[in-house]
């Protein structure tokens, strides 16, 4: 998947709130909007080489998206929307491994008074498919969430109660970035999240995990990873 047609370099300076960056772009300073709300620990230092989307329009307040951050050797996505994108372009060619077998798929469904990522539907019955995109990664693990996350853990029980109501259910994490070997929760952020996430597992809630092939204009899942609880 490409991120778009006009990507520009930059040098990320400052983030003065969480949508908000502050990026150095030929020479001259310019506003871009960060799509991640999270913390982003360990990827927005100053200095560090970015990418972005030129994108000007009436309607929006910046003419730039930040997508891209070059930490190290890899490049890692910024954008969560494009771990949702990924796996619906998966489903749509019958690619993720531990999901084959559906007829056919539709996207934010809704239940009750939340709205689930995917919803699959198999001969004997549905599944419904939660996806959380993974940015954090220490020495190789995906520590998700980076910022406590009241929807995530409302996400969870939702999924409990649908396992027990006899559908299937489950959550893929999405790390956009090569170099995740596994999944974790992230305790010391929100253990509330991880305590759910936790019970949910043992009541039946399916875990997955993905790592993703990110070059400087595209990104594609890459491999399956294992989800460590």
């Amino acid at each position: 998947m490409r991120f778009g047609k006009n990507i520009v370099d930059g040098i990320f300076l400052k983030r003065p709130n969480r949508y908000l960056a502050h990026v150095e772009v030929a020479g001259k300073e310019v506003l871009a909007h960060v799509p991640d709300p999270g913390r982003l620990t360990g990827l927005m230092l100053a200095g560090r080489k970015v990418r972005l989307v030129h994108q000007p329009s009436e309607k929006r307040k910046t003419d730039y998206t930040l997508v891209l951050v070059r930490h190290g050797s890899i490049w890692v996505s910024v954008f969560p929307v494009f771990a949702n994108n990924l796996i619906q372009g998966a489903l749509m060619q019958h690619k993720l491994p531990f999901l084959q077998g559906y007829s056919d798929f539709a996207s934010e469904v809704k239940v009750k008074n939340s709205r689930f990522d995917f919803r699959l539907e198999f001969p004997e019955k549905s599944a419904y498919v939660e996806v959380k995109s993974v940015s954090l990664v220490e020495q190789g693990q995906g520590r998700f969430p980076d910022a406590p996350t009241e929807r995530g853990v409302r996400h969870v029980k939702e999924l409990i109660e649908l396992c027990a109501k006899g559908y299937r259910t489950a959550v893929v994490f999405v790390s956009q970035r090569a170099d995740t070997r596994s999944i974790t929760c992230n305790d010391d952020i929100d253990p509330v999240f991880g305590e759910w996430l936790r019970k949910a597992h043992s009541q039946g809630v399916e875990l997955y995990g993905m790592n993703c092939k990110v070059t400087p204009t595209t990104i594609s899942l890459n491999k399956e990873v294992e989800v460590v609880l």
